[in-house]
């Protein structure tokens, strides 16, 4: 089963396979994503904003929670960012840069 994950700041529409990571999806459609650490949850530079779709997605792990307030805060643990190499699919989705890139 794949999902639809549509930018809402571009003009881009990708399939994603039930439980795979935006990120995977990402590079598996050509798009060229940032993933300085090679998707293994040590930065942020992968991190996309969930405009859309927040209940088709899974939940945070405590990895992810922790490397997000390491380099971004506290605060962006109760916005809409994820790490696209942490976050998995299962629904369609609404996505975008997070406007500090």
């Amino acid at each position: 089963m794949s999902h639809t994950v549509k930018f809402t700041d571009r003009d881009e529409v990708i399939e994603a396979n039930d439980g795979q990571t935006i990120l995977q999806a990402l590079l598996d459609s050509g798009i060229e994503w940032m993933h300085a650490c090679g998707g293994f949850c040590n930065c942020t530079t992968c991190r996309v904003k969930i405009e859309d779709g927040m209940d088709n997605v899974s939940d945070m792990h405590e990895d992810e929670k922790n490397t997000l307030r390491r380099f971004q805060g506290d605060e962006v643990l109760e916005g809409p960012f994820r790490l696209s190499c942490q976050v998995t699919v299962h629904g369609d989705i609404k996505i975008s840069e997070p406007d500090w890139y």
